[in-house]
């Protein structure tokens, strides 16, 4: 069984050697992305649009992912900072058999219910069958893509972020080679569009599907199934104690998704084309505060294992300094450059105004959002969901959903971003006060202890 030890060594370098093969995982993911959207824009503006109303629901499976994983990662990072190597394998391949059933389960309703579900959402009739060529081969392979995203957590869990990033990139290659052959109909293939896309994306992940189970069993030895026979419930519960906070936290972000598509859609399908380039390109220009805040998560469970909380509160400090200076500087980038950055993805003039609009706005609480980002990480990270629960719970229904109201009643679609911006801002203030005061009440029981 191999790890790296993330209790020992300068902590700001640790965190950066560790964040950087995940800048390269994360940013080919999100280019596979920004490359699904580029080609897809190039079929029209309704299959456009058609994948901006998906991408909460991809978003929703891909939180229930992000819950199991976060699971998997703080369970197997305290038993690797304890040295309780059985319990390591115990965690990974239960997590792994709990994502997958979760995965058919919900692939099985949400191919039932795709009519309701995206009309609820604001698709009109006429976007609703690109919708189906889309969602009816994405939740058939849906599992290809779940079971992938926890193996990798509990990969990252070892101290490991440089064979995650590995099968990240596989993935993306893999995706971006097959898009236009697949949606275009290239080297004698029949022109799929949509149905193209989605098939891509499931292509691409059954090649990490596959790299991540042998990682997992050949290379770290963390998968064994002997090890779920016994102590079945009590590993089954510890995950899901963690998992269902986590993923309910994580679903509230797709969920705010939705209800500003939603929104958004009562204006026109060009805004929500736009709307949905603008979640891309934010997601791309947050690949650094993403990285650091997945790597956030083993080192805290580890050390949080090992009793080295000092070295906990310094982290936490270096995550929230650098936030302030990644946001900053992406904000400025993008009010520079956003003309030029999104006529690549569309010459729609109401689209590209949407979009600006969101990026102008929203990326000036960028660095508030990477505070979330990282406090959430760390308390993932010791075995306590719940202030990520009910930091993301009061974003959408205590802040954003009142602020939402009055202001889009007021300024129309630039309301709903400016809503977006205020309720990343307040959280973000939120996130600093427990993590400074849970840092004081540790330092004050560690001194007393």
């Amino acid at each position: 069984m191999q790890t790296s030890d993330l209790t020992e060594g300068n902590v700001p370098r640790l965190l950066l050697g560790q964040a950087l093969p995940m800048i390269w995982g994360i940013f080919a993911v999100i280019s596979m992305n920004l490359a699904d959207t580029y080609f897809v824009g190039q079929l029209g503006t309704d299959e456009l649009a058609a994948m901006g109303f998906t991408f909460p629901i991809v978003m929703i499976m891909s939180s229930v992912a992000f819950g199991i994983g976060i699971g998997a990662s703080s369970l197997v990072s305290r038993a690797i900072g304890s040295k309780k190597l059985d319990e390591v394998r115990g965690y990974t391949t239960s997590s792994i058999l709990i994502a997958l059933g979760i995965a058919i389960i919900l692939a099985i309703i949400g191919i039932s219910t795709i009519d309701p579900v995206f009309r609820l959402l604001g698709a009109p009739d006429s976007v609703l069958p690109l919708i189906h060529d889309y969602m009816n081969i994405w939740y058939l392979g849906s599992f290809l893509i779940v079971v992938p995203m926890v193996g990798n957590s509990a990969i990252r869990a070892a101290g490991n972020t440089k064979l995650p990033s590995y099968i990240m990139i596989g993935i993306a290659i893999v995706n971006v080679i097959l898009d236009p052959i697949l949606i275009f109909g290239w080297f004698g293939f029949p022109a799929m569009a949509l149905k193209g896309a989605a098939l891509a994306t499931i292509i691409s992940f059954s090649v990490a599907f596959m790299a991540s189970i042998y990682v997992l069993r050949f290379k770290l030895d963390f998968l064994a199934l002997e090890h779920c026979y016994h102590r079945i419930w009590p590993r089954w519960k510890a995950i899901l104690r963690l998992a269902i906070p986590a993923a309910a936290s994580n679903i509230i972000s797709p969920l705010s998704i939705a209800v500003t598509t939603w929104l958004v859609a009562s204006y026109s399908s060009d805004a929500v084309a736009g709307y949905g380039i603008a979640a891309r390109v934010e997601s791309f220009m947050l690949i650094m505060l993403m990285a650091l805040s997945a790597v956030l998560a083993p080192f805290s469970g580890q050390n949080w294992g090992a009793n080295k909380l000092d070295r906990l509160q310094e982290a936490i400090k270096f995550g929230y300094r650098f936030s302030w200076v990644w946001g900053i500087g992406v904000a400025a980038l993008l009010w520079l450059t956003s003309d030029y950055l999104l006529s690549a993805f569309t010459d729609n003039e109401a689209a590209i105004n949407s979009a600006k609009s969101y990026l102008m706005i929203v990326s000036l609480t960028f660095c508030f959002l990477g505070m979330v980002m990282m406090t959430n990480s760390v308390a993932n990270g010791i075995g306590n969901p719940i202030p990520a629960l009910v930091f993301t719970f009061s974003r959408l229904l205590v802040l954003y959903l009142p602020l939402v109201y009055v202001l889009s009643n007021a300024f129309g679609l630039r309301g709903i971003y400016v809503a977006t911006a205020a309720s990343n801002m307040l959280v973000g203030i939120a996130a600093w006060y427990w993590s400074s005061k849970k840092c004081r009440a540790e330092a004050i029981s560690e001194s007393v202890s």
